[in-house]
């Protein structure tokens, strides 16, 4: 059970209960600039801060998501942490937060966590998935990329597996992102078809912006036939051009899920 701790509040001369709430959020990411807050643009961090505050009053300390996703991306299991005074149960917390937040918004689940819980720095891997589809489908534009061709899925899964490992993804990154070092872990790289939509899962330790949507437009080239397996090795040598030119668009790509536990994410990988 997380112990709540207590702070001296100037204003008023007591000490308040100080709480760390786990929240598990699901979110249409597509009128979003993303999730990190913006003070020119609708993010999803700004708008469950506000809803936060219509909660707790000012008593809200820190929210903190467990990383960036890009503008347009959504999230179907997406963790963060609330940091507030107060002693509101979590189940009460996770009613209140629903009927205040948009309708593109939602809360899967509230929890009172250890106060050294961080969304972000506690998080061991994160898993993304990418939604192609074959087919046009007037459904599908929100939330799948149409490729206009059906793609090889072995030479696809090939290629992904050349990328699993802990390499050097500079090719992948953004500019500013080469200052800082640019070596990833990743877990994991899995084709699936349902015969409708073909779904590409990246897990990994952390991702580089733009990294996920990179690495697929990568794997469509090569399942359409437009790039070659033996080229994926020579982007994991330093920076290239080619991955940026092939970005997928950001509306086939949902935030799965964030593992904070290793056990857990050994099952996940096992399938």
């Amino acid at each position: 059970m997380a112990k709540p701790v207590r702070r001296f509040a100037p204003e008023t001369g007591a000490k308040e209960l100080l709480r760390r709430y786990r929240l598990v959020l699901e979110y249409d990411g597509t009128n979003f600039s993303g999730w990190q807050k913006q003070a020119d643009a609708r993010t999803v961090q700004g708008d469950v801060e506000k809803s936060a505050v219509r909660v707790f009053g000012d008593s809200v300390i820190d929210l903190q998501g467990c990383g960036r996703t890009d503008a347009g991306v959504h999230a179907l299991e997406y963790t963060a942490h609330l940091e507030a005074a107060s002693a509101i149960p979590p189940g009460q917390v996770a009613r209140l937060l629903e009927e205040s937040l948009p309708k593109d918004i939602a809360v899967r689940s509230v929890e009172l966590v250890d106060p050294r819980f961080h969304a972000r720095h506690s998080c061991l891997a994160r898993s993304y998935v990418y939604q192609l589809r074959p087919r046009k489908s007037a459904f599908g534009k929100r939330y799948s990329w149409w490729i206009h061709a059906e793609p090889d899925l072995e030479a696809m899964e090939q290629a992904g597996a050349i990328l699993v490992g802990m390499h050097d993804f500079a090719a992948f990154a953004d500019k500013q992102e080469l200052k800082k070092s640019t070596r990833v872990l990743v877990h994991q790289v899995r084709i699936d078809n349902d015969g409708e939509v073909v779904r590409v899962r990246v897990v990994g330790s952390h991702f580089l912006w733009h990294m996920v949507r990179r690495m697929v437009g990568v794997l469509v080239e090569v399942g359409c036939g437009r790039l070659a397996i033996a080229d994926i090795g020579g982007l994991l040598h330093g920076p290239s051009d080619l991955p940026f030119h092939h970005t997928a668009p950001a509306a086939g790509l949902f935030f799965e899920k964030a593992f904070y536990d290793r056990e857990e994410l050994e099952r996940f990988l096992a399938g």
